[in-house]
């Protein structure tokens, strides 16, 4: 009988979990070339089942009977975020799903973009008044979604910092969990009044909505509003931190890319999807087998580590003309950034409207915005799962005035 102990990794030089792979998209297309649809990696000591091709990996996330994500967030999430939609099947999972997800539905982030959004941006921009250089992975990509999810909870801007590191130490989980567990602990302690203030008081927030949200008779209880605020942070702003600076390291990397986008600013929303295909930031996103399946024709044993190759899947010749290009006119960009099936990231609306406003502010508010390159300039991770632009060192002419922004005329997907 085949068991995971068994089975020799490819590439067994790197671990998938938790090894930079600067190459990380060479191996998986040298994957590709030798005809691998599924290939076994190493993973945080062990092996995980890798799913290259973006075919296969459609059908994965459709198939949530035979492949239930409740399995792996049981795992990696539950213990320090608590039981989220993600771990949830069924009428559970359709019924906490409706409950949260008006907030983040096209019309709410729609009436966030002139009141929360553009704001935001603009003050971060504002901030290299005096400046000539700055990195903008740290000043702008890695600030700007964690002030977004602060002001759409209303959280005090005099308590975010706090709030930011007790969430960056519960990413540290598996690493740390001890500690995790305490900042777990103290982001707790903070929200708690806030959830009794908000039933007392509602207002227009998240929490204020959470506190009120009924469907079919079912409300949401202290603990699950506690584990909503818990993963939105992580889920909301850590990887739309990594989706801008990937985006604009791909677009400034480019000069014909750049010079098109300043002068064609109706070509943005394709870049955003563009940089979705190629740079998004979950490249590899952990499931779990709880029996044996079969994926491209590779039988994968019970109680087995996945890795659904979002990245991979992305730069998949047989889906993508000439994938490894940033083509502005790529028909049917299908991308899987944001996963399919019941479990599609809830986020979606928000995180390409927050990438559309930093595109379009960034290029229009700083003339002559170019890279400072040096070496350490580039797309990197822990391992193949969050991947980003973790520095962005620019250098601009000046930084112009506020400007109305225009939302582009679009479909909604």
């Amino acid at each position: 009988m085949t068991t995971t102990s068994l089975i020799s990794p490819l590439m067994p030089d790197v671990d998938f979990g938790v090894d930079p792979i600067i190459d990380f998209y060479e191996r998986t297309a040298a994957l590709q070339a030798e005809g691998r649809r599924v290939a076994p990696v190493r993973f945080n000591g062990g092996i995980a089942w890798l799913i290259l091709k973006h075919k296969d990996l459609a059908e994965a996330y459709s198939d949530e009977e035979g492949l239930p994500a409740a399995p792996a967030y049981e795992r990696h999430t539950v213990p320090i975020e608590g039981r989220t939609i993600l771990a949830m099947t069924g009428e559970e999972h359709r019924i906490q799903r409706a409950l949260v997800s008006a907030a983040f539905q096209p019309a709410a982030i729609r009436r966030l973009v002139d009141r929360t959004l553009v704001p935001v941006a603009n003050g971060l921009i504002d901030a290299f008044a005096d400046k000539k250089e700055v990195d903008i992975a740290a000043a702008f990509a890695r600030v700007y979604p964690f002030s977004v999810i602060s002001q759409m909870l209303t959280i005090p801007i005099t308590d975010e910092k706090n709030v930011i590191d007790w969430v960056f130490m519960m990413l540290r989980y598996f690493w740390e969990p001890q500690k995790a567990m305490t900042a777990r602990a103290a982001l707790d302690a903070y929200v708690k009044p806030i959830i009794e203030a908000r039933r007392r008081n509602p207002g227009d927030d998240i929490i204020s909505r959470l506190t009120v949200a009924e469907v079919e008779g079912h409300r949401l209880s202290e603990d699950q509003i506690l584990t909503f605020v818990r993963v939105l942070y992580p889920a909301g702003a850590e990887t739309t931190f990594l989706a801008i600076s990937g985006m604009m390291f791909e677009v400034l990397s480019n000069p014909d890319i750049l010079e098109h986008l300043r002068a064609k600013p109706q070509d943005r929303p394709a870049a955003v999807e563009e940089s979705l295909r190629k740079a998004g930031p979950l490249a590899v996103l952990p499931r779990y087998t709880q029996s044996a399946v079969t994926i491209g024709g590779v039988k994968i044993p019970a109680n087995s580590w996945l890795l659904y190759g979002n990245g991979p899947a992305g730069h998949d010749s047989d889906e993508y003309a000439d994938p490894e290009s940033f083509l502005l006119g790529r028909d049917n960009n299908r991308h899987l950034a944001f996963g399919k099936g019941p479990h599609f990231c809830i986020g979606s609306h928000l995180a390409r409207e927050e990438m559309r406003i930093a595109l379009s502010l960034l290029l229009d508010r700083l003339p002559g915005l170019r890279l400072i390159k040096d070496d350490s300039v580039r797309i990197t991770g822990t391992g193949g799962i969050l991947r980003g632009a973790y520095k962005l060192p620019v250098t601009f002419d000046e930084v112009l005035a506020p400007i109305e922004y225009q939302t582009p005329k679009r479909e909604w997907r």
